[in-house]
């Protein structure tokens, strides 16, 4: 109800008149279905902080913007090959991981021109690396793609450096 009155609001009378759709800070679990609006160009969902899963099948193969940041994403496979027409994707501050089966979802993408959320991976990946993308990379950054994609191991360097004994989940369940 309250998203009709939005609509409303903004002078928008129909679901054809929808071209931009901010559902961005709406505390959002998963995507919703959004076939209802066949000329959707721009979406934000970012900021939710609860989606996890990710699955776009309703969204418009048309959809030129997808705002995903600032969400728990683990994975982007099977969710987004069919949004041919992207030219920005913003994926940073989630966990997805896997940076060859998330380029393989985007390969198909040829009008994509702007695209982020892999700088902590690379950074894991190339511990050496001092300068990505014509940016140095910054202490903060080298510790979050450390607890991120570490995680068992962050865990328990963080334990003995409380003075803890850490147990692996693995061999205690």
């Amino acid at each position: 109800m309250e998203e009709a009155e939005d609509m409303e609001e903004s002078g928008m009378r129909r679901d054809v008149d929808v071209c931009k759709l901010c559902l961005a800070t709406k505390k959002l679990t998963s995507v919703p279905d959004l076939s209802r609006f066949p000329f959707l160009r721009s979406l934000w969902l970012n900021n939710n902080k609860v989606i996890r899963e990710l699955s776009c099948r309703s969204l418009n193969c048309c959809l030129t913007e997808l705002h995903l940041h600032n969400n728990n994403i683990g994975s982007i496979s099977g969710a987004l090959n069919h949004l041919t027409c992207l030219r920005l994707l913003l994926l940073h501050n989630n966990q997805i991981r896997g940076l060859e089966d998330t380029t393989h979802e985007l390969r198909r993408m040829q009008q994509l021109r702007t695209a982020n959320g892999y700088r902590l991976h690379v950074i894991h990946r190339l511990p050496s690396i001092q300068l990505l993308d014509g940016k140095d990379v910054k202490p903060a950054e080298r510790r979050r793609s450390f607890q991120m994609f570490s995680q068992e191991r962050h865990r328990v360097l963080q334990s003995v450096a409380f003075g803890r004994r850490a147990t692996s989940w693995s061999s205690s369940h």
